[in-house]
């Protein structure tokens, strides 16, 4: 199902299990409510308040709040079943049926979140015991044919052509997310699919905890300085606390600590002289997901044998045809099709960079240097940028003090939308303690939290969290999650503020200095933020088509967009400051910022689409080219001659690529290269037009951000692009073709 009530949310993966179990689930959740309800509990989860409780949300509370939840939404979806065609209206039937599981909906949705940035056991173990109830209801969704039967009757009715086109538009997504889940399949098959769904959701909860596990046991203790020669002194210094903080070192005899954060693995990968502490990172890198217990080769075995079974069972060729058929690029080998045509017209440009590669590192070991070894990837690729531009990044870092960043992007976005930020008033309770009142509760004391005002109208549009620097309880990564979009208001009323939150692993303070950010973290956080902004400026007229609630190859284009204010002296201008001295940066300095942005432009658009092949190539071909066969070795042959030679091959990386596996970009990592083009297509505007340019960012957020899903992707872009998009729009922007 697509509609938010039957899948409930984007991360959240329900699952099913057979049509008796269901029932039996159904009346056990019956019974724990009215338990609940006698007992007056209150439900933190899912209470109706503007900010949620996080210190009440326990795992315990959690397992109580979801079987609450399902409870009122089976209630809810029985009292849509006795609906007859006469009595039907969209309001008692479609709009019921997307409001039926809020409560399921939120609670889930919290419980992820928490997981994600809080991991424990205890919270794993909840989630994973509720999975089969949470299954069971959408179980129960998909085989209910009284449920069906009503909708199906519903939109045969005349009024539906009177209804307005976003309404006409949900009821088609309504219709069309029951037949892709099976509605119509007979009973055995919707067993069948029930139980596949049930350990999918088992399998890629393991998948996920293999590789958050397998990070977190890899260390690198380094007792001597020589070992880490070139790393930055705040590199340095975070690793020494790091390592003490651990229990390792003193001032007077210091240790230094490398974990596989990116933070602290990719700078010495990136700027350590000493091959030999290099190589030691690249093989603590190929243990996650690929050793032990923690191996996670037999689980992605099984999770494209399940996919390819359920894309067939409800009818599709492949598992990529499935997810794809109704997002813009409209299927599988299109899909395909696009990432092929893409390496074809990059590949010339590729070579001849591998070609100026190998004869820079020849060059600078005094050999001839046929393999690159993979651990002096990215430090001899850093050398050479640094040498052509006489440019080196650990410049820029100094005027890049995170909050600067952080209120210098707030600046741009104000300007540019015309709206407002305002810190609020927060703070981290431990369980029992009361929320003074205006104050703001979070999960983390490192967590801030912010207002976002229209400033024509004065309406809260929304708040959102911002959680930017790693620990051992967050995944890695860097993402959005919507926490709730507000209700559309009634008779020209404002909606309801959104909430959402703003996740990353950025480069953290040390006892010396405040965060100060490397380009590539300020790149990030734009781009996150442009994630945001889909979810904070969002104005439709149904909830279910609000923020980021849109085809999934269109979700990256504000996201990628917002990152080109990063390479622009007008958008740098409001954040890069000295931290030291205030002085802005200068100018040859953004300059040669600039002139490095494309450097080995084929190289890097090679890495990006060989993840998309990949993906598509497991999701529509995994009985021909994978089954039974090593996955490592697969990988290797297919992505051969897509990636720079290597000495040594690595472990896939779909042994730990949670994108394609646990979150929403199985089949659909192409979509990053997919959007990337129509961000460069978009951003010509705002170059002619000029970046900071208020009417132009009036023009987006009308056209694109505050559609949401309430129009067709491709209607949105031609909007405010009013044609359609130029595929050769990046590749013209990186130089690689005219």
């Amino acid at each position: 199902m697509t509609t938010k009530t039957i899948l409930i949310t984007a991360v959240c993966a329900l699952t099913g299990l057979s049509m008796l179990q269901a029932e039996e689930t159904a009346g056990a959740v019956t019974a724990i409510q009215q338990e609940v309800v006698q007992q007056k509990l209150t439900h933190p989860f899912f209470q109706d308040q503007p900010y949620p409780a996080w210190s009440q949300m326990t795992p315990q509370q959690g397992v109580a709040d979801t079987r609450a939840a399902l409870a009122k939404a089976y209630e809810r979806i029985e009292a849509i079943c006795r609906i007859t065609p006469e009595e039907a209206t969209f309001e008692n039937t479609f709009f019921a049926l997307n409001q039926a599981s809020d409560e399921l909906g939120q609670v889930q949705g919290y419980m992820y979140h928490l997981s994600s940035v809080m991991d424990n056991e205890e919270l794993r173990n909840a989630q994973e015991g509720l999975i089969p109830e949470l299954t069971a209801f959408d179980a129960s969704i998909v085989a209910n044919e009284k449920l069906w039967a009503v909708i199906k009757s519903a939109a045969a009715q005349p009024w539906v052509k009177e209804l307005s086109p976003a309404k006409q538009r949900f009821v088609q997504q309504t219709v069309d997310s029951f037949v892709d889940s099976g509605a119509d399949l007979p009973a055995d098959k919707k067993a069948r699919k029930a139980e596949i769904e049930r350990e999918l959701s088992e399998l890629t909860l393991k998948f996920g905890k293999n590789v958050l596990d397998s990070t977190n046991a890899w260390k690198l203790l380094i007792v001597d300085k020589a070992e880490l020669a070139g790393m930055s002194d705040d590199w340095m210094s975070k690793a020494q606390a790091d390592a003490e903080a651990r229990g390792f070192g003193s001032e007077e005899n210091p240790a230094w600590l490398i974990t596989l954060d990116f933070t602290s693995v990719g700078s010495v990968l990136r700027d350590c002289e000493v091959e030999a502490t290099r190589k030691m990172c690249w093989e603590g890198q190929n243990t996650i997901g690929a050793v032990g217990e923690w191996d996670n080769e037999p689980v992605v075995a099984r999770v494209m044998e399940l996919r390819s079974e359920l894309a067939e069972l409800l009818g599709f060729k492949t598992y990529a045809d499935m997810t794809t058929h109704r997002r813009m690029v409209g299927g599988g080998d299109n899909a395909m099709a696009f990432i092929d045509n893409m390496a074809e017209k990059v590949l010339p440009a590729f070579r001849e960079e591998c070609r100026q590669l190998l004869e820079y590192i020849s060059a600078k070991e005094g050999r001839n240097v046929m393999f690159i070894d993979p651990w002096d990837r990215r430090y001899y690729l850093n050398k050479m940028s640094r040498e052509i531009y006489a440019f080196d990044p650990e410049e820029l870092r100094p005027y890049h003090r995170a909050d600067n960043v952080v209120n210098g992007m707030f600046a741009i976005y104000s300007h540019l939308f015309d709206i407002s930020f305002a810190e609020l008033p927060s703070a981290c309770l431990e369980a029992g303690e009361t929320c003074p009142e205006g104050v703001v509760e979070v999960w983390h004391p490192e967590v801030k939290v912010f207002k976002v005002t229209d400033n024509k109208t004065g309406a809260h549009l929304g708040t959102f969290y911002m959680d930017l620097f790693p620990r051992a309880s967050k995944r890695a990564g860097a993402w959005v999650m919507p926490l709730r979009y507000g209700r559309a208001g009634e008779n020209g009323a404002p909606h309801d503020p959104h909430l959402a939150c703003l996740v990353g692993n950025l480069t953290t303070p040390t006892e010396d200095k405040p965060a100060l950010f490397t380009h590539y973290d300020i790149e990030t956080i734009f781009h996150e933020f442009g994630h945001m902004m889909h979810c904070m400026l969002g104005d439709t007229e149904l909830q279910a088509h609000c923020g980021t609630s849109v085809a999934w190859d269109f979700v990256e284009l504000p996201s990628q967009l917002f990152e080109n204010w990063t390479w622009y002296p007008e958008g740098i201008a409001q954040y890069a400051v000295h931290y030291e001295t205030g002085e802005p940066m200068p100018a040859e300095l953004i300059e040669k910022l600039q002139k490095s942005r494309y450097f080995m432009p084929g190289t890097d658009n090679m890495g990006q689409l060989c993840y998309g092949k990949l993906d598509l190539e497991m999701h529509m071909n995994y009985d021909e080219k994978f089954k039974g066969k090593s996955l490592d070795l697969v990988t290797n042959q297919l992505l051969d001659s897509w990636r720079l030679p290597m000495s040594v091959s690595a472990p896939s990386f779909m042994r730990h690529l949670t994108h394609c596996i646990t979150g929403g970009y199985s089949a659909g990592y192409y979509s990053y290269k997919w959007a990337e083009v129509l961000s460069a297509d978009a951003f010509t505007r705002f170059k002619k037009e000029g970046i900071m340019n208020p009417a132009t960012g009036a023009a987006f957020r009308k056209a694109v951000l505050s559609k949401g899903d309430s129009k067709p992707a491709a209607e949105v872009y031609r909007d405010f692009m009013e044609r359609d998009p130029n595929p050769d729009a990046l590749l013209q922007a990186q130089g690689l073709i005219k």
